[in-house]
């Protein structure tokens, strides 16, 4: 009994009813600059390359978002940047009974433009409409 009384006495008043309930809104820090920029069919020794170049352009942007096909990420996460991957076309090929994969990445890119709302989108080698066109269709 007595550690009960204890924890009841120690416990701090709860607030009056109309300061449980106050709003508070805060002010909203307004649109990120984002850039989006694919590296399709790029070959990883020139990613540092571009990475920088795209670095130095768009430093005052809030974010850069990279989308490769390749499964190497280290090199965007140490210019602290951010990654999207799309599964490439040898991937895609190797699991080609898997889905449609024309379908899943279009609906994909469509949810990254969507995540990130872009001001600008680049692209270094193919852009996403060439990617998509080459990528395997389910039958």
């Amino acid at each position: 009994m007595d550690l009960l009384r204890f924890f009841r006495t120690s416990r701090r008043p709860a607030a009056p009813a109309a300061e449980q309930n106050d709003l508070y809104i805060y002010r909203s820090a307004g649109p990120k600059r984002i850039v989006v920029v694919t590296l399709f069919d790029v070959a990883r020794d020139k990613h540092d390359e571009i990475i920088a170049k795209v670095g130095k352009t768009f430093a005052g942007y809030d974010k850069i978002v990279y989308v490769t096909d390749l499964p190497e990420f280290l090199h965007f996460r140490a210019a602290g940047a951010a990654f999207e991957y799309f599964p490439s076309l040898a991937e895609q090929k190797r699991h080609h009974d898997t889905l449609s994969w024309r379908a899943y990445l279009a609906a994909r890119w469509e949810i990254i433009l969507a995540k990130w709302q872009p001001e600008h989108v680049l692209a270094y080698g193919a852009n996403i409409d060439r990617f998509l066109a080459a990528a395997e269709e389910q039958a």
